[in-house]
């Protein structure tokens, strides 16, 4: 009689269909096929836990004998009888706040039975059970492996016989889904049973393939919702004798309230991303997928199989997506639309270059859309804390194609003379003592602005006034005027400020030379600089002098 290893596991019977343990499925089966030699007895006695159970064996195969089995014979035998132990899972892959079992998790560490893994709202995990399967865990979900556990079926010596399991036997797994979403990456290789995702709903059942799982955030919903991506999936439901098929391409809900089979639909295709940037210089990336009639789920992972995920958001119709806290680097983003029922849809996948670092300063002056008048401008910014110098660009175009100038500074101030009139455009990084410069901030921009139009004018025809006139009448702007002895304005005669773009004075009793300038006060509170002077002579007036004289020109007479 050969030993219990000459049955060689063929496949799981058809009571291992893709629904075999739901709540209403028939028990599960281990198939194996009889070899020379082999008796039930002596097989019960290596493949049972209980070896006095042999004669259910026996019923269930209807054997009349069970001494007597023939050569490639198949004997099905209920799986809760054969011998089995726990085998541990590992942590393959930790970013972020991850705690197993309550207490921080490492790369590396076994998951055992009874144990949960939980991922913090920006950190991911990845499981890898025992039959090499990949389970990952997005941000904030809980998951319990409830079952990781290997079945007796190669040769082992009767000294090995209380020993480990050798790890050639069949696999079964059972994890269960407490909050959030995993996806399962499952191996195409025979198992004890089909591993399962568990949920409050539903039995999510599956040899090989790949599917996501997600639970409901509402405490009082509790509807489990399932897409596949490849292969075909089994999804019972925990409170109906209901299930349903789900193959690549398709989803289904299943919720607490069951009534029929649950629907299989189309999952909604990915939204396309082609014509969003690949390069971003600010800290919080801003996306936007102008026409979007759908909300998206949207993943950030610093790798292109999604295993260190390290952000995950919804993301409203209407609304851009919003990346931050991510270093500078290369990432990988996706994104699933939802269709009505929650259902995510298929993905789609890019990348994008993040260098937000060291980043620029805050500037403060000249300020956004200042003016000022021909002379030394003053650009000033707030020292960075990164920052060991600076480079500043100025340019008389919003686009910064040709520049006036670029230049290093080591300070926070830059003073330039600037005598043309004109708009102008400036900027400034940060650069690291390493020589690692960082963007460019947000350009400023504002005017240099010269003097307004010389007035004209001077005395009026009768000399009883001075009459000057500008032709800067620019809509809501205000004049301040000054009238001196002297070019240098040291000497004010007179001041004053009007809303018309002139002047109107009585002569001066002095006769001379007077000067006039004005500035322009534009409705901004801008004020320009003095005009050119104008300078009006004001003759004396030779009737009050006769009128002086005429009592000794009479008298004299």
């Amino acid at each position: 009689m050969r030993p219990l290893t000459h049955f060689r596991p063929l496949a799981l019977a058809c009571s291992l269909a893709l629904s075999a343990h739901s709540a209403w499925a028939a028990e599960p089966m281990l198939r194996v096929q009889v070899d020379n030699g082999d008796s039930l007895i002596a097989l019960s006695k290596r493949l049972l836990t209980d070896p006095g159970s042999w004669p259910e064996v026996a019923h269930v195969n209807n054997l009349p004998n069970a001494n007597r089995l023939a050569p490639g014979q198949v004997l099905l035998v209920p799986q809760r009888l054969v011998r089995w132990q726990a085998v541990p899972a590992k942590l393959v892959s930790v970013t972020g706040e991850v705690t197993l079992a309550g207490q921080p998790a490492v790369v590396g560490a076994t998951i055992i039975e009874g144990q949960q893994l939980k991922t913090g709202s920006q950190a991911s995990a990845v499981m890898e059970l025992p039959d090499g399967s990949q389970v990952q865990l997005p941000p904030s979900s809980l998951i319990e492996v409830v079952h990781s556990r290997r079945y007796v079926t190669a040769k082992r010596s009767d000294a090995a016989a209380d020993a480990a399991v050798s790890d050639d036997g069949l696999f079964a797994g059972m994890l269960r889904l407490l909050q959030g979403s995993v996806e399962v990456f499952a191996t195409k290789v025979l198992r004890a049973k089909p591993l399962e995702v568990s949920t409050p709903t539903a039995v999510v059942g599956v040899r090989g393939t790949q599917f996501r799982v997600s639970v409901d955030a509402d405490p009082a919903d509790k509807s489990t919702r399932t897409g596949v991506t490849e292969g075909v999936v089994q999804v019972d439901s925990r409170v109906a004798p209901v299930g349903a098929a789900v193959p690549a391409g398709f989803g289904t809900v299943l919720g607490q309230t069951v009534t029929a089979s649950p629907e299989v639909v189309k999952l909604l295709p990915g939204p396309d991303l082609s014509a969003l940037p690949t390069f971003f210089e600010r800290p919080l990336v801003r996306m936007s997928l102008l026409g979007e009639a759908h909300p998206l789920r949207v993943q950030v992972a610093a790798d292109a199989a999604f295993n260190r995920i390290v952000g995950e958001q919804l993301v409203a119709v209407g609304t851009d997506i919003r990346l931050g806290g991510l270093e500078d680097g290369h990432w990988y983003w996706r994104a699933r639309r939802l269709d009505e029922r929650g259902l995510e849809g298929l993905d789609s996948v890019a990348q994008f270059t993040l260098k937000a670092r060291p980043e620029p300063p805050a500037t403060q002056s000249p300020a956004q859309q200042s003016k000022q008048g021909p002379g030394t401008v003053s650009f000033r910014w707030a020292r960075g804390l990164d920052a060991a110098s600076y480079r500043l660009q100025l340019s008389a175009e919003p686009s910064f194609k040709s520049l006036l100038l670029e230049q290093s500074v080591t300070d926070d101030t830059l003073l330039l003379p600037l005598t043309e009139e004109g708009s102008y455009h400036w900027r400034v990084a940060s650069v690291r003592a390493n020589g690692d410069r960082g963007p460019y901030g947000d350009a400023q921009s504002f005017s240099i602005v010269g003097k307004p139009p010389m007035a004209t004018g001077g005395l009026s025809n009768d000399g009883k006034q001075i009459q000057l006139f500008w032709g800067d009448g620019a809509r809501g702007n205000r004049y301040r005027v000054l009238l001196a002895r002297d070019p240098h304005f040291e000497s004010i005669v007179a001041r004053a400020e009007t809303d018309r773009p002139a002047w109107y004075l009585p002569t001066p009793a002095s006769a001379g030379d007077y000067y006039f300038c004005y500035q322009a006060v534009e409705p901004d509170g801008f004020t320009s600089p003095h005009s050119d002077p104008v300078k009006v002579y004001v003759p004396r007036d030779f009737s009050k002098w006769w009128l002086m004289l005429w009592p000794l020109l009479a008298s004299g007479l």
